[in-house]
């Protein structure tokens, strides 16, 4: 459908825009620029539709997991979702699966799971800024390769006419005007590449903030079970002495 929308518009002369970029060599560079831009568009959308996740409702499943004292219920539900959120939370509590079993204390338990998650973190970051650079730098191209298409048309055009070759003022200005569709192809490449640059550019700050609330909100919730467990086993019943001839009564 697109190439036959390329075919059918005319510019200047009755030329199609198709018949303008075989004669322009700059437009088949901003041409390409244009498809790398639409290509990481639609592979980061797609990317980070899936990464998608309702943050709260997983923190909140997890929360009655951990409440049943089932960890790793809560670690198969944290892989099942997925996503930034997802991975990182369970990459935190087999982090605490792994500590307890080494019998760390619970001020080494949290540093661990903190360190763990900031790691992992850093890669999921990363991971969600694939491509970014690269969409920016066509979008910055864009209008450098528009001008110097435009700049050397408009000097093999004048030169046409300085060595008598060239047609009169109307020839000239045909020629101009096929040297600006590089200009006006570039500043599209940029104005699109940019959009979608910056679009990306907050999604993924909103995905790092995403993760880090629920980082910390784990970390939280961690700590109040684990002291609801010693506050437990410091209030165990105590036995009093037994007087003689009877038995203890429990305090």
């Amino acid at each position: 459908m697109l190439s036959d929308v390329l075919m059918m518009a005319q510019v200047a002369g009755g030329k199609t825009l198709v018949e303008v970029i075989a004669e322009e060599p700059m437009l088949w560079v901003i041409a390409i620029c244009s498809i790398v831009c639409f290509g990481i568009t639609f592979e980061r959308f797609m990317t980070m539709r899936k990464a998608n996740v309702d943050s709260d409702a997983l923190l909140r499943s997890v929360g009655a997991e951990l409440d049943k004292n089932n960890v790793d219920g809560a670690i198969e539900l944290c892989d099942k979702t997925g996503g930034p959120v997802g991975e990182t939370l369970s990459i935190g509590l087999r982090k605490l699966v792994m500590l307890e079993r080494l019998g760390k204390q619970p001020e080494e338990v949290e540093e661990g799971i903190q360190a763990a998650m900031e790691e992992h973190g850093i890669h999921v970051i990363s991971f969600l800024e694939r491509n970014l650079s690269t969409l920016a730098t066509m979008a910055s191209l864009g209008p450098i390769l528009g001008m110097i298409g435009t700049v050397f048309g408009m000097i093999i055009e004048f030169s046409k006419v300085g060595s008598g070759s060239g047609s009169a003022t109307s020839g000239l200005g045909a020629g101009i005007s096929m040297a600006l569709y590089c200009t006006a192809g570039g500043l599209i490449v940029a104005a699109f590449g940019t959009l979608q640059y910056n679009y990306f550019a907050s999604r993924v700050n909103a995905f790092a903030i995403q993760v880090q609330g629920a980082a910390g909100v784990l970390v939280e919730k961690l700590l109040h079970s684990q002291s609801n467990k010693r506050h437990g086993k410091s209030q165990a019943p105590v036995v009093a002495p037994a007087p003689a001839g009877g038995q203890g009564a429990a305090v």
